[in-house]
């Protein structure tokens, strides 16, 4: 418990590694071939969230909506690591990426955890435009019933 509590009350703080432009023998182009392509891969997975949250605020009566949150949460965290390790290279906050990473790795085994226990459901669903002509099925025979019920009311009132 101790090491945890150590590892929390010192979890902003680097003295212990240094930076990664000094950890190793990086040359100018590795080591911005590396930075480059992580904070590539953030934005990337900063977009994809958005475009998440950006679908669902459009549609209504989204089914599985936990999963959506899900996989916009799992997404995030995966890019933020990236971020970090792009970071790391001024900043060496490896406290901060192992708290991303246990983090991202909870987020992840939910996420796969809620996809297992729903795939079942995903795979009876119906889509959504055989959802909608069931609807208009449906609609189209109540209208007949109510068209057969005015006749013989019609006829009722003729005899």
């Amino acid at each position: 418990m101790e090491q945890v509590y150590e590892f929390i009350s010192k979890l902003f703080e680097t003295g212990d590694w240094p930076a990664r432009w000094v950890c190793g023998k990086w040359s100018s182009f590795h080591g911005w071939l590396y930075i480059t392509s992580d904070i590539a891969i953030w934005l990337a997975y900063f977009v994809i969230p958005a475009i998440i949250i950006f679908f669902i605020q459009k549609r209504q009566n989204i089914p599985f909506l936990p999963v959506f949150w899900l996989f916009g949460a799992f997404i995030i965290l995966c890019g933020s690591t990236h971020l970090i390790d792009a970071i790391m290279f001024w900043w060496p906050g490896y406290r901060v990426s192992a708290l991303l990473r246990v983090l991202t790795a909870l987020v992840s085994l939910a996420t796969a955890f809620v996809l297992i226990r729903d795939l079942p459901k995903l795979i009876d669903m119906k889509p959504e435009d055989e959802l909608k002509t069931y609807e208009l099925e449906r609609q189209l025979k109540a209208y007949e019933n109510e068209i057969i019920e005015l006749k013989k009311q019609l006829n009722n009132k003729i005899d």
